[in-house]
């Protein structure tokens, strides 16, 4: 910069007024002038009022002369020894007090000549100071502290000039300068030796020259010579640690100052101490500061040359060492040399520092650039915050291009990172260390600093103690950690790329050559030319269990390196392998100092999730190896094995949670991307071609279930039977080891020339990943992952999605296994100590039964083997009752009522109950014929009274009015029974002459609502048909022997009882008779009584005889004999109950005296009851959940804009439409029985037709739920996925973004109005006048109330019934959101404006105190690659069960799996929110306690003849 300007540093011999003071000291002796200078410096001295009290006294110096013989005589007093501290001090001391002359108020023992012409006499008097600073040699430490005391008093004197005088000329700031070069180069030129007075004084007086500097820059600026004499002088002491900590000092307060007026306030500042704030003068305008932070960068030269130590020592002081020494050794071997690996590492994270400043890297500061391990903080914030997802953004928005930042520090950095590296250099290629040598000299040349010469020289010394300490013995690997730095600084300038923004050829050529050396670099030997003709499995391993400080810096601060869209950023996925085998897969692993293990195994892992779906993406694709001048390609679909084995190996080794999830979520991408990739490539025959990409994600639904039979097909092919082979042991190449596969596939990674046919070999077949993933996550579960909830959780989620996978080759026992594994899981966490049990624990078997109904159902052929059958039973009921009937086969099994029921908790019990029901009703059946979308039946009271015979059509039919046909009864205290006698109209009924006894079940239960039709036969059916009798059978024959009939009367006792004597007991009692005559009134009574009697008698005899004639067909001989009637009246209600057993005598008493009895009639005819029994029905036996889909172009941040994205296609992504195919199926909201995203349109039919069409341009905004809506359920969940759009009234909604808080209380209480006002219409009625406002608020308190008052807004808390079971709410569950954002600019995830959307999210589901502010929002960022392949980013995961997978945060997936993973991380996502909840009910339970509500407020209350009489009695009368 200034190589055209001389420099303005003289020899120090010829300054400091040299001729003056040699003149004074020559003219008269060394004792004489000794005593001449103290006594002339003692007196002057006393008279500045500082030795003595009073004031100081006005000086007699009148006369310049006077001064012209005194000043000589000061300034030799300064040259005087140490040994002379106390004339020092009084010179020092008057020389300081003159110079305030200066200031605005002089000290008045300035003498008068120095106050008329300040400039010039301080200009003498700072020349004169130098003498001062001059080394005197070897001194104790005492002595030398006394010299820097005074230096310290005279350094403070003239700073505070430099602040504080307004009189300075142009030629004193000049000199004040060129003083300040002088005594630094006088103090820090020479090499550093021990109690030298520059290792002391180091730091102050180069924080002073550096702050004077300034000071001068900003009122009177250096011209060129000064700054090319700062420039010279600051070479020459870059052996001082402490020139290099003061750059850094001054350069962060310089930048702190240039980006606050480059890129405004609200880029984040560097942070500072106080002390430094106003390093800056505040009247530098914004160019001067621009000029002297550049000027100011570069006043060191070039920072690498630190790293080269012959370059340091070529300065005239070392040589004058080497001279002199005793010992005649070369000036680059001086022992201070030794702290250059220090004072390289220092500038190497300045220069970091620096880069993150311009990056926007938040709590920059010059305190970390002091920490050890400084370079591999900056970009690893989110490897170390497990749960800071939600923090500040990394990297500033407006910060500048990768390119500008390379410009600036790119050769630095580029030729640092390269040191020591054997590149091929041109043939015209030189050592330049100047700053100025351009980035295009850092890449080319050799940078190696260790010459032949100097290196056999160290070697030829001998090894004697005082030779060797003085000695330098610098290796390459010294330098390793400035190395590390500069690569840390690289990565992050790179990984800072913006969407769209491109990147200079030449710098990404040069970066990628930097990263594949620092892969490549061991920490313990440099690898020769030969060994980089290896083979690249080998050439890249280094010693196992070790981690070079460059690798480890490279994968720390390079995380997003294949995240990006970087050009040829896969060439470096070798060099890249050969390094995560040395992090990933070893248990001991050694690290460079300062960093963490678990913090390097992260940053590998995120490297290996972006990796992962590369050999299956590019699989034709042949790439050409950094560094490999031989012409081999590598082909990336055969480094497939190795990535698989990677994986698993690590998986085996890790202890840490987090990383042990993501390495979760990456295996069942894997496992999922392969089964995929099978099924597709035996579609079409070509692979990865350009005809087959137009659907590629649509097949990311294959575990989507539809109503159309896709589920059905899938069930098909899984239950299939397997040939005995497949059922066999797992072959031994199912399971290669790492380094098997590594050196088995060592020969084949390469090819020489043609296309590489992509191959998926036997280890990473999708069946053979699918085994592996079973085995490896069962037996971790079991053994070490049990105690630890997140990874238990991450574990049971990969096997949910390994059991929805449809592989061609099914291994069922490997099913099995799974299934029995899981039991063993479940098992084994219910039998854990006491004192293990906890909430985390029950959340973990909780979900390990879900886990196990999930297999089931997808492969319901598991139940047909006993054993599994059994195994399942067992744990079903360890879970329900605590413990198991039989523990062990040889053991007696113990009866129910033996057992004592002890779940391990209630969620526990109410999980084995629904795996329980699971298996009993789902295993084999589902989907059922009403579909996916329901559990359920769909007919209800209504549908099944419309198909009676009885029922006409003419009145309007009601659901009351049905209610009244049918008799209800709850059976224990669970399921409720709605009976009808009344038979359907049906063919079974309607072609059957003879009707038979028939009834209609509508069966509610806590698992959901069915409809049966029973009927009395006591016939098979198919045997209905044939007549058991004639019609006229005609008239018997009659018999002549008729027999003999004999009148007998009988005896009640025998005749011998007459003949017994009477005692005198018998006779105690009188007769009759003799009580009757011994009264006569008593006898005429008797008499009358008796007359009464015999006419009664008589009467009824006679009248007994007509009716006998009159109604006698036979004897008669004149009537036929004809069959009696048909009854076609049949009380089916009480032969159903009876049959059941609920109507034997105990039965019965029981239901009118016990408390909870086994059933309970209901009476239907009472108000609310029809309302009540609908929200019943609406209480879904299935989670749901709800998506909310967003497309954010770049730059958008208005909820409006970004609503108005999906109205058209043509304004969103090409395969955005795929996507949404991918996460679930089409359903019509007004059609579809399931959820659909909102309350007001779930659960319900609408008879009209409200098909609509979905316009076929639109963009996503099809499925806003007006109309249609994406939909996925599987037999424990639903899920509806909605675009939401813009419509009319989204002003009104959400005017501004300050008032999305009361917006959202308007809109629930808009609906809440809406919904309140609703009786109980019909099923053709919006779901708004049927349903009570806030499902969740209803699920808040287990006491349901027929008026929408108390159960909307939870008020007349007094009126409420009797509460059941746990009391708790399902609030916390319904107040959580999920989006999925797509984004066309990756940078827009951090101003996604998720609380300004809430309004469009409401799905009614929500407590009507439900605010934004307590909303929890789970973000699925999607970022589509050039490349094909997309980004994924978390956030909102801060809960104590955090990371629901298998997505994580930052992995890259490709287009087949994208939509599935989405979905099941949206799945996963909701059910951890659940589990986490303590007041979350499940289904079945809120079911439950419905109808134990519906007990206590609608029982009949009778005794036992009024509920005989209930039974006997028709339901309408």
């Amino acid at each position: 910069m200034f190589s055209d300007w001389p420099s303005e540093l003289v020899p120090q011999q010829g300054w400091g007024d040299e001729a003056a003071i040699s003149a004074f000291k020559d003219a008269i002796p060394w004792t004489v002038g000794r005593d001449f200078v103290a006594g002339t410096a003692k007196h002057l001295a006393g008279s500045l009022g500082l030795t003595k009290p009073g004031p100081p006294t006005k000086s007699k110096i009148i006369h310049d002369k006077q001064l012209q013989v005194l000043m000589p005589a000061l300034g030799h007093g300064l040259s005087f020894p140490l040994s002379e501290i106390d004339i020092l001090r009084d010179c020092v001391n008057v020389y300081c007090e003159w110079l305030s002359a200066l200031l605005p108020n002089p000290k008045s023992s300035v003498p008068s000549p120095i106050l008329n012409d300040p400039n010039h006499y301080a200009r003498i008097i700072i020349n004169h100071f130098y003498y001062l600073f001059v080394p005197r040699g070897a001194q104790g430490p005492d002595v030398i502290n006394r010299q820097a005391v005074l230096c310290h008093r005279v350094l403070r004197t003239l700073q505070n000039i430099a602040q504080n005088s307004p009189y300075l000329s142009e030629d004193t700031w000049q000199t004040l300068l060129m003083f300040l070069l002088h005594i630094n180069s006088a103090l820090l030129s020479p090499p550093t030796v021990k109690e030298d007075a520059g290792e002391q004084l180091c730091e102050r007086v180069l924080s002073v020259l550096f702050e004077t500097w300034l000071l001068a820059c900003a009122r009177c600026f250096p011209p060129p010579p000064l700054w090319n004499a700062l420039r010279e002088s600051c070479q020459r002491w870059r052996h001082r640690a402490g020139l290099i900590e003061q750059w850094n000092r001054i350069n962060f307060a310089l930048t702190r100052k240039l980006i606050c007026f480059m890129y405004g306030s609200s880029f984040p500042e560097i942070s500072i101490s106080e002390d430094d704030l106003n390093i800056i003068p505040t009247n530098m305008s914004k160019d001067c500061i621009a000029q002297v932070w550049y000027r100011i960068l570069h006043i060191i030269g070039n920072p690498v040359d630190l790293s080269r130590h012959t370059v340091i020592s070529k300065t005239p002081a070392f040589l004058k060492y080497a001279i002199s020494s005793a010992l005649v050794i070369e000036p680059s071997q001086h022992p201070c040399l030794q702290m250059l690996p220090s004072i390289f590492l220092t500038a190497m994270k300045g220069i970091s520092g620096l880069v993150d400043a311009f990056l926007g890297v938040p709590n920059t500061s010059l305190d970390n650039l002091n920490q050890k391990g400084r370079q591999i903080s900056p970009s690893s914030v989110s490897l170390s915050s497990e749960s800071k997802d939600n923090a500040a953004r990394l990297l500033a928005n407006g910060r500048p291009k990768c390119n500008s930042i390379l410009h600036l520090f790119g050769p630095w950095l580029f030729e640092a990172a390269l040191i020591n590296c054997n590149l091929q250099a041109s043939p015209g290629s030189q050592h330049k260390s100047d700053a100025g040598g351009g980035a295009s000299s850092g890449a080319r040349r050799p940078v190696s600093g260790f010459g032949g010469e100097v290196a056999k020289k160290t070697t030829d010394a001998p090894a004697s103690g005082d030779h060797s300490e003085r000695l330098t013995n610098l290796m390459p690997q010294h330098f390793q950690g400035g190395r590390a730095e500069a690569l840390g600084a690289l990565c992050r300038i790179f990984c800072s790329k913006k969407t769209g923004e491109e990147i200079l050829p030449v710098y990404l050529a040069r970066f990628y050559i930097a990263l594949h050396q620092g892969l490549r670099e061991s920490d313990t030997a440099i690898l020769s030319p030969h060994e980089s003709s290896q083979p690249p499995t080998q050439r890249y391993s280094t010693k196992a269990g070790m981690c070079s400080e460059t690798a480890a810096s490279v994968l720390v601060n390079g995380v997003d390196l294949f995240r990006l869209d970087l050009q040829g950023v896969v060439s470096l996925v070798p060099s890249v392998l050969g390094v995560l085998e040395c992090v990933l897969p070893e248990g001991e692993l050694s690290t460079p100092l300062q960093l963490p293990v678990t913090l390097l195994r992260r940053a590998a892992t995120h490297i290996l999730l972006s990796i992962l779906p590369l050999p299956l993406h590019f699989q034709g694709l042949q790439v050409k190896e950094i560094g490999n001048n031989s012409g081999e390609r590598l082909a990336l679909s055969h480094l497939r094995p190795q990535l698989v084995n990677l994986l698993t190996n690590a998986l085996q080794v890790e202890t840490d949670p987090s990383n042990t999830q993501m390495l979760l979520g990456g295996l069942l991408f894997c496992v999922q991307d392969a089964a995929l990739c099978e099924v597709m490539d035996s579609i079409s025959q070509h692979n990865f071609s350009t005809d087959r990409d137009h659907n590629i994600m649509s097949s990311g639904a294959s575990d989507t279930v539809s109503s159309h039979g896709d589920y059905n097909s899938l069930l098909d092919e899984a239950c299939e039977v397997l040939p005995e082979g497949g059922l066999g042991q797992m072959s031994a190449t199912s399971f290669p080891s790492s380094s098997t596969t590594t050196t088995t596939h060592a020969t084949m990674l390469t090819t020489t020339d043609g296309e590489a046919t992509p191959i998926l070999e036997d280890s990473d077949s999708a069946h053979a990943l699918f085994v592996r993933s079973i085995y490896l996550v069962c037996h971790r579960l079991i053994s070490s992952w049990k105690s630890d909830v997140n990874v238990s959780l991450a574990g049971l989620e990969l096997l949910s999605g390994l059991a929805r996978l449809s592989i061609a080759e099914q291994d069922g026992l490997e099913c099995k296994r799974a299934v029995k594994w899981l039991c063993d899981y479940i098992a084994s966490q219910c039998y854990r100590p006491p004192r293990a049990h906890s909430k985390d624990l029950h959340s973990t078997i909780v979900a390990a039964f879900h886990c196990a109904s999930v297999w089931l159902v997808a492969h319901p052929y598991l139940l047909q083997d006993k054993e599994c059958l059994a195994t399942v039973l067992e744990v079903v009921e360890l879970g329900i009752s605590g413990s198991k009937s039989q523990v062990k086969s040889s053991d007696a099994p113990r009866l129910k009522h033996e057992k004592e029921l002890k779940p391990a908790s209630m969620r526990v019990r109410d999980a084995a109950e629904a795996l329980l029901s699971c298996v009993l009703s789902q295993v084999g059946t589902f989907p059922s014929v009403c579909g996916a979308e329901s559990l359920s039946s769909l007919l209800d009271e209504m549908t099944l009274l419309r198909h009676c015979n009885t029922w006409g059509g003419s009145d309007q039919l009601t659901r009351d009015s049905a209610a009244q046909h049918f008799r209800y009864f709850v059976a224990q205290n669970s399921i409720m029974l709605a009976l009808l006698e009344q038979p359907l109209g049906n063919h079974q009924v309607c072609t059957l002459p003879d009707p038979q006894p028939t009834v209609t079940a509508l069966i509610r239960g806590p698992f959901g609502r069915v409809a049966w039709t029973m009927q009395l036969r006591h016939l098979p059916r198919h045997k209905s048909s044939a007549k058991l009798y004639t019609v006229n059978p005609g008239r018997p024959l009659p018999m002549n022997d008729v027999g003999i009939k004999h009148n007998v009367k009988p005896k009640y006792f025998p005749d011998s009882v007459e003949r017994i004597p009477l005692c005198k007991a018998d006779k105690s009692v009188p007769s009759l008779e003799s009580v009757i005559m011994n009264e006569e009134k008593s006898t005429l009574e008797h008499e009358k009584l008796l007359q009464i009697l015999d006419h009664q008698i008589a009467f009824e005899e006679n009248v007994q005889r007509q009716v006998e004639r009159e109604t006698s067909e036979y004897p008669d001989v004149e009537t036929e004999c004809v069959a009696p009637s048909l009854c076609h009246e049949f009380q089916t209600a009480r032969l159903l109950l009876s049959h059941f057993g609920f109507l034997s005598l105990d039965a019965l008493q029981e239901s009118v005296e016990s408390a909870v009895p086994s059933l309970v009639a209901l009476d239907s005819s009472m108000a609310g009851f029809a309302r009540d029994l609908e929200i019943l029905d609406n209480t879904n036996n299935r989670t749901v959940d709800t998506a909310h889909v967003f497309y954010v172009q770049a730059g958008q941040t208005a909820p409006l804009d970004i609503l108005s994205n999906v109205v058209s296609c043509s304004s969103v992504h090409p395969h955005f439409m795929e996507f949404l195919n991918g996460l679930g199926w089409t359903v019509n909201v007004h059609q579809h029985p399931g959820w659909t995203g909102h309350v007001s349109t779930a659960f319900s039919v609408t008879p009209q037709s409200q098909e609509g069409t979905i316009d076929s341009n639109h963009g996503g905004s099809g499925f806003s739920g007006k109309t249609h809506v994406l939909y996925w359920s599987d037999a424990l969940s639903e899920m509806a996925f909605v675009v939401p759009a813009p419509s009319q009234g989204l002003t009104a909604c959400h005017p501004s973004s300050s008032g999305n808080i009361n917006t959202v209380g308007l809109v629930l209480d808009s609906y809440d109005k809406a919904v309140s006002g609703g009786g109980g219409g019909g099923s053709g009625s919006e779901r708004s006048d049927s349903l009570p406002p806030c499902d969740a608020d209803v699920e808040g308190s287990s006491s349901i109330s027929s008026h929408a008052s108390q159960t909307s807004y939870g008020q007349g808390s007094e009126n409420r019934s009797r509460k059941f079971g746990r009391q708790t709410s399902a609030v916390a569950c319904s107040d959580h959101k999920v989006y999925i954002v797509w984004l066309e600019s990756f940078d827009d995830c951090y101003t996604f404006p998720a609380l300004e959307l809430l309004p469009e999210t409401v799905t009614g589901l929500e407590s009507s105190s439900w605010k934004d502010k307590e909303a929890m929002v789970y973000i699925i960022f999607i970022h589509a690659l050039t490349n094909g392949l997309f980004r994924i980013r978390l956030q909102g995961q801060n809960a104590k069960l955090n990371m629901a997978g298998p997505l994580v945060d930052g992995q890259v997936v490709s287009r087949r799996v994208l939509g599935t993973l989405v979905r099941q991380t949206a799945l996963n996502m909701c059910r951890r929110r659940r589990l986490e909840s303590d007041s979350y009910q499940p289904p079945h339970v809120r079911r439950k306690l419905r109808i134990q509500e519906m007990v206590q407020k609608y029982r009949y209350e009778m005794n036992e003849p009024e509920f005989y009489t209930h039974l006997f009695t028709s339901p309408l009368c």
